[in-house]
């Protein structure tokens, strides 16, 4: 059941070798790239395991050139039943070679390692509900070079290698579900290197000739963005957590501006990367276009972590909005808000932002606000609604552009409110809702510190009825769940809260849910996943996206 390197995985490999040695790299390819594809891939259960899948990803898996698998069962287990399962076969597959560690840091002086109880859970799961699975061993390098040599040593050996951010991934992606793995943490890869410094004009006067910046692999979101202040440019995709550009290329994320500025496949110019046998690899250039051969940077891009370490990213930038608006407007009914969003897109209306939330998640904001401070003493009447933001040079401008989204959502497709702000404290005040929708949805359920969190993108023309479809399921199913999007692009998601002593029942029909809307998305022509990446947690949807959506066109 084991997956092999498919054709079109061998030829990519192979491209990127070249790459690495067209880059300058000292190390030579070698064979040791097909064994690294083992990394993904789960030995078979000791007697009496439960299989929790019966193959996993090739080493192409997430561009779509993965193998074959089986698929699973949709019978659903609890929690802890799952965890207990993951901790028997992660016994059985064995653990680091005999001093490997120590050979690691003799050969490579400085290099900090920890085998600390503390480190290794820390570095056992992301803000995902699957089980803690901790690795044997997490490594700080802080250099290409550092991380070329542990590649090249663990491909030797056949130790699994996980790359780590900042662990904010929602489907397993770092869980060390195979013993004997080493995680490399990329906290120290935190250089920014502005063009021109950043510091000084240029001769037409802009701090920045060039709309791009070279960033290590660990710089976060946040980080960077407060570095560019002076500048008057900003790092636009925000999928809302502090995630590092390194974790966001790797997952290929986008998030609540990918409306307008699109995902982390068009906001990354160049990548360095190191590949399954050490080689240093460079993908890209400085320049906003290029045809020369293959692009191996959009290949890399939600690769996460099956095709080479990311160490550096070259990140395109955008000006800051001279101004910036806000408005909200309700629905009688979800289909109806998801059609104005629909519409607007249709129309080309230039839309910053556009999010929706179905009535469980404005019920859920109205009871967390008053404790925690937040959208004022006013509640928000409990219907589905939708957020916008614009942007544009001028306040006229962005006040055109409320207009033609005030007659599409009212006169058009039924809404009202429609409450319109300039503001910055008043937008804060009419987006607050959208921006602690995690938590108040887990306040809804006292106890939880966790979720599922489903993730599907569909066309345009499917998003309202697969929102609908989705509520109404949540709603038979008697789960919490509620339901929200980025309506302007096809992405949804729905937050469904778990707590530790959730029965067997409550727990399959919360994975029910999940699994009727990714089927239900693949059936509409869309992706199991549209920002949150594979990870394990959805490798048994994989084949099925990429099988039954390419038989029914």
């Amino acid at each position: 059941d084991r997956p092999t390197m498919t054709a079109a995985a061998a030829a990519a490999a192979a491209a990127l070798r070249r790459a690495g040695m067209a880059a300058g790299s000292s190390s030579a390819p070698s064979s040791r790239l097909s064994s690294y594809a083992a990394r993904a891939r789960l030995a078979p259960p000791s007697k009496g395991t439960t299989p929790l899948f019966s193959a996993a990803a090739s080493c192409c898996c997430r561009s779509g050139g993965g193998g074959s698998f089986r698929q699973q069962s949709t019978t659903t287990t609890t929690t802890t039943t799952v965890a207990a399962a993951e901790e028997e076969r992660r016994s059985s597959l064995g653990s680091l070679p005999p001093d490997f560690l120590s050979s690691l840091e003799y050969d490579i002086p400085g290099l900090v390692s920890s085998t600390n109880r503390y480190d290794l859970e820390g570095h056992g799961r992301g803000e995902s509900w699957h089980p803690l699975a901790p690795p044997s061993a997490v490594l700080f390098p802080k250099s290409t070079a550092e991380v070329s040599s542990i590649v090249s040593r663990c491909a030797e050996a056949a130790v699994p290698i996980i790359p780590w951010g900042a662990g904010t991934s929602l489907e397993g992606h770092v869980s060390a579900i195979r013993g004997g793995t080493v995680t490399l943490d990329m906290a120290r890869f935190d250089s920014i290197e502005l063009p021109n410094d950043g510091s000084s004009p240029s001769d037409d006067g802009a701090l920045l000739p060039d709309a791009h910046v070279h960033v290590g692999a660990g710089v976060t979101r946040r980080t960077l963005n407060e570095s560019l202040r002076h500048t008057g440019m900003s790092f636009m995709v925000d999928p809302g957590a502090d995630a590092t550009l390194g974790g966001m290329v790797a997952c290929g994320a986008s998030g609540t501006a990918a409306v307008k500025y699109g995902t982390m496949r068009e906001n990354v110019l160049g990548l360095q990367v190191v590949l399954p046998d050490g080689t240093v690899a460079v993908t890209g250039t400085d320049a906003v276009k290029s045809s020369a051969g293959y692009d191996l940077t959009a290949l890399m891009c939600g690769s996460e972590g099956t095709l080479g370490v990311i160490t550096r990213v070259t990140a395109r930038l955008h000006p800051v909005p001279q101004h910036v608006a806000a408005a909200v407007c309700g629905f009688g009914t979800l289909h109806d808000a998801a059609g104005a969003a629909a519409t607007l897109r249709a129309l080309g209306v230039d839309v910053e932002r556009c999010e929706l939330l179905d009535s469980t998640s404005i019920e859920a904001f109205n009871a967390y606000a008053p404790r925690h401070g937040y959208g004022g003493s006013d509640t928000m009447p409990v219907r589905p609604t939708l957020f916008l933001e614009f942007a544009g040079p001028s306040a006229d401008s962005v006040a055109e552009k409320a207009n033609m989204a005030r007659e599409v959502c009212v006169d058009g497709q039924g809404g009202s409110d429609f409450a319109f702000t300039s503001s910055e404290h008043e937008r804060r005040r009419l987006w607050s809702a959208r921006h602690r929708l995690y938590y108040a949805s887990l306040a809804l359920r006292p106890g939880c510190t966790g979720a599922v969190i489903t993730d599907a993108c569909v066309p345009l023309s499917r998003f309202a009825d697969l929102v609908a479809s989705t509520a109404q399921h949540v709603k038979r199913a008697g789960v919490v769940g509620p339901c929200f999007g980025h309506a302007g692009d096809g992405n949804f998601h729905c937050i469904l809260p778990i707590k530790e002593g959730d029965s067997e029942e409550y727990i399959g029909k919360v994975h029910e849910v999940n699994d009727a809307l990714i089927r239900g998305t693949i059936e509409a022509g869309g992706t199991c996943t549209g920002e949150h990446g594979v990870g394990y947690g959805k490798i048994k949807y994989l084949h099925c996206n990429f099988t039954q959506s390419q038989q029914d066109k």
